[in-house]
């Protein structure tokens, strides 16, 4: 069980408002960077002429370094402090963006074929997934070490809604500064940002609390097996189930309007775009909005969630045009911030405080898996079963982390925690 809040903690009130509002916008950037590729990535295969799959081939290979690398960050910031991974992983970010600007740029100037252009970008969401990827565990860490588990599943709700907020924006700068100044120069812009980012957190953000544990291992095996804790493995499960099922959306959505309304590259980036950043408003609202007026525990978020994904799917199975696909994609978005902030922060109140940085490892790895198996599995079944076939498969997938989510004992022994904590 979880000990109490320490009061002692030596970040003032002050100061805690001012370091979580920092890592907010550092990870709005970061998010802007990140949720444009939905928008720009399909029509800029279109428009090089490769086949989709190479599309879920680079969040794949991105996905699988994610993965495995999260949980050893995550672990690293428990022995020697939130801070330095915070700022390594923003500009690790930075330029790998850099060098997705490069390949966006040659590919589409001709100055190397489009299977090499998509190779380069690969490489680059391949330095994100490998070092990007230290960002948000040390931030999820760092929030964690400074709330006590009856106000953290809300903390954590709000500091994961940053990249909600860039997920609005991202795609939305994407229709509009795309026409303007093309993929490279917008990308080149939101690198320079992410990079303000790092100098901003390496000069302001304080980091008082010493290391929590100075021994712990960084094998990635040793990471992994920490999943099977019987703490945290409901909520790890359920979380690969949720990003799968989001990560399957994602992928396929810009595919879904496009070969739904008939729409070529140009046409196709613009909507996608705007139901792109609907959705991303709706999981705002889910994080910043409804649960910190709801209240609720870590297992009625997560079950919340689930069954909202389940209508949301259904109705994009059946959606007659632009209207109902938009609709769809809403619930499905604010479904998703339900149950992210659900199981991110029951998997950290089920833990001790030494290990946060692990566990938020743990967590933010889940969003990896999701992306290994989410765009392949769901362009493959887009592309060879028939569009709506992944839609079914979500169903399914969401039927199942509801089950999870209301019934796995795991689940409630994390709510009891919260209930018992006497109030600080």
């Amino acid at each position: 069980m979880t000990p109490p809040y320490d009061a002692s903690n030596p970040s003032s009130q002050t100061e805690r408002r001012g370091a979580f509002r920092l890592l907010f916008l550092c990870l709005m950037a970061t998010g802007i960077g990140n949720n444009m590729l939905f928008a720009i990535l399909p029509p800029l295969a279109r428009g090089l002429a490769v086949p989709e799959y190479w599309v879920g081939a680079i969040y794949t290979v991105s996905a699988v370094l994610f993965m495995t690398m999260t949980p050893i960050w995550g672990a690293l910031s428990d022995r020697r402090g939130r801070k330095p991974f915070i700022v390594f992983g923003l500009s690790a970010f930075a330029c790998s963006t850099l060098i997705f600007a490069g390949a966006a740029w040659a590919g589409e100037s001709g100055w190397v074929p489009p299977l090499a252009a998509i190779f380069a970008m690969a490489l680059a969401r391949s330095l994100f997934g490998s070092l990007g990827s230290a960002t948000n565990p040390a931030a999820q860490a760092y929030v964690a070490d400074r709330t006590s588990p009856a106000e953290r599943t809300e903390a954590l709700a709000g500091l994961t809604a940053a990249f909600g907020m860039g997920a609005v924006i991202g795609p939305t700068l994407a229709a509009t500064l795309v026409e303007l100044v093309g993929v490279p120069i917008f990308m080149v812009i939101i690198s320079a940002t992410v990079a303000l980012g790092a100098v901003a957190v390496w000069y302001k953000l304080p980091e008082q609390s010493p290391p929590k544990q100075q021994n712990r291992p960084i094998n990635p095996f040793k990471q992994f097996a920490f999943a099977a804790d019987p703490r945290i493995a409901p909520f790890v499960g359920y979380g690969g189930v949720t990003w799968i099922v989001q990560s399957l959306s994602l992928s396929t959505l810009a595919f879904f309007i496009m070969d739904s309304l008939g729409l070529d590259e140009r046409d196709g980036l613009q909507m996608s775009a705007i139901a792109l950043a609907a959705g991303a408003g709706a999981l705002i609202v889910a994080q910043l909005v409804v649960i910190p007026a709801l209240k609720a525990s870590a297992r009625v978020l997560m079950s919340l969630g689930a069954l909202i994904t389940v209508a949301g799917f259904g109705l994009m199975i059946i959606a007659p045009n632009y209207a109902g696909i938009v609709t769809a994609y809403i619930l499905i978005s604010f479904a998703f911030g339900l149950s992210r902030s659900g199981f991110v922060g029951g998997a950290s109140i089920a833990v001790e405080p030494e290990e946060q940085g692990r566990v938020a490892g743990l967590t933010t790895a889940t969003a990896g898996l999701g992306f290994i198996i989410g765009p392949v599995g769901g362009l493959f079944m887009y592309n060879q079963l028939g569009h709506v076939v992944p839609y079914y498969v979500a169903v399914v997938l969401s039927l199942i982390a509801l089950v999870i989510a209301w019934y796995h004992p795991g689940i409630r022994r994390a709510v009891e925690v919260v209930e018992v904590e006497p109030d600080v």
